[in-house]
């Protein structure tokens, strides 16, 4: 049933460099269905999410940028698309109170506000299908509104009738529906107020005497300073929300990583590797092979009591790091429990799960422990290999025999690698 392969020399030209130490992220059962990819999901952009969370004037930091703007993608477009429509059947609607207190311009106002809205719902279809830029998308109803002001003034001033002096009062709309759409970018805000103020005080200038302007004045500023602190307010809390979902994302990843790594090596824990592996295993091909390995480092328990737990720590952590670059990416690899560690090899001859084993035996016996700088030491490691046949797909069973070749390892004499064979 058995037959012990001593440690031979082969070559290493089974092994991707590219691929070296990639195993343990490659196999996570984690799909990064978040707004970060797990790259970014490090502690140093936790500390950068959380200092500026509670930085008064919050900014995106440039790594996020982009996925902010993704995100109000997502999130804004549709109330966007919403207040762009409520901007222009507001601004239609008052061709009703032009006709009301200035009836000769009343046909010119509800022609030209009827042509303006028409290219403002053409442009804005081709926009909302086809522009991809949350910020374009964001800038597009301030531009409207400064259209529809040079619009609404160059009907005033067309007439004669003195309630003109006072119906200018009513162009501070202008300004808060300017402002108060602005979701995305507070920058988009200052453009607004710029260009709407100096469309409406043009308009003013032309239409009042010096007295009448400053009057106005003192109605508008407030109102304008008003709703740019309103736009800076929604602008801030948009970046505030979109960094708490990242630090959420984080929290979660973090929580994820936890339940499915061993602390101690950072690899695959036991109940990651068994629903990793049953996933993997049922999606391979029936006429694939695989092989599985089973390590167990030797005497570890003398290497704890004769140097501590913390050297035996370190011996785990050795091993880990050992394991994971001599595994190739499509390896799963996992600390089974204790001092017994696991590795499944899809698409692997039993010749090919041999070389890897014995390679491993070799590498981690010429490895020292150095302790306190004062002394080294070695160890090594047992292993058992099971192959996977065609038309199988029993993981419990594969890690039955890979077991039962790893204790026929150690009865051998330890430091050696033992192969479960079919009778």
């Amino acid at each position: 049933m058995f037959r012990g392969d001593q440690k031979k020399s082969h070559n290493n030209n089974d092994k991707n460099p590219d691929q070296i130490g990639t195993n343990v992220d490659k196999n996570s059962n984690h799909e990064t269905a978040y707004i970060l990819p797990k790259q970014l999901c490090t502690v140093e952009n936790q500390k950068v999410i959380e200092q500026e969370l509670r930085d008064p004037a919050t900014r995106i930091p440039d790594q996020f940028q982009q996925y902010y703007l993704d995100y109000q993608n997502k999130h804004q477009r549709q109330f966007l698309k919403c207040v762009n429509f409520i901007g222009q059947i507001t601004f239609l609607s008052y061709f009703f109170v032009d006709w009301l207190l200035i009836p000769e311009i009343g046909m010119l106002s509800g022609i030209s506000r009827i042509i303006l809205v028409v290219c403002a719902i053409l442009i804005n279809g081709l926009a909302f299908r086809y522009c991809k830029n949350i910020k374009i998308i964001d800038s597009l109803l301030p531009i409207y509104v400064a259209a529809a002001a040079a619009l609404w003034l160059s009907l005033l001033m067309l007439s004669h009738s003195p309630i003109v002096t006072t119906y200018i009062y009513a162009a501070v709309i202008f300004i808060l529906l300017g402002n108060l759409c602005v979701q995305v970018s507070f920058r988009n805000s200052i453009f607004t107020s710029l260009l709407i103020s100096a469309v409406i005080f043009h308009g003013v200038f032309q239409l009042v005497s010096l007295e009448e302007v400053v009057l106005f004045s003192l109605i508008y500023v407030p109102v304008l300073l008003l709703s740019m602190y309103i736009s800076w307010n929604n602008t801030l809390n948009s970046k505030r929300n979109f960094l708490r979902v990242l630090l959420n994302d984080w929290n979660y990843y973090a929580l994820s990583e936890l339940a499915h790594t061993d602390e101690l090596t950072q690899l695959n824990n036991r109940r990651q590797f068994l629903q990793v592996a049953e996933q993997t295993i049922q999606k391979w091909p029936k006429y694939n092979l695989a092989c599985l390995l089973m390590l167990d480092i030797d005497f570890f328990k003398n290497i704890n009591d004769t140097y501590g737990h913390d050297v035996g720590d370190e011996v785990l952590r050795v091993l880990a790091e050992i394991a994971r670059k001599e595994m190739r990416h499509t390896d799963v690899l996992a600390r089974f429990g204790g001092e017994e560690f696991i590795a499944l090899l899809p698409n692997t001859t039993l010749e090919e799960a041999i070389t890897i084993a014995n390679r491993l035996c070799r590498t981690i016996e010429s490895h020292q422990i150095c302790i306190k700088d004062k002394f080294f030491f070695n160890f090594s490691v047992s292993i058992g290999v099971s192959q996977l046949q065609p038309n199988q797909n029993d993981l419990s069973l594969l890690i039955k025999n890979a077991d039962i070749a790893l204790y026929q390892a150690k009865k051998n004499g330890r430091n050696q690698v033992a192969i479960y064979t079919c009778e």
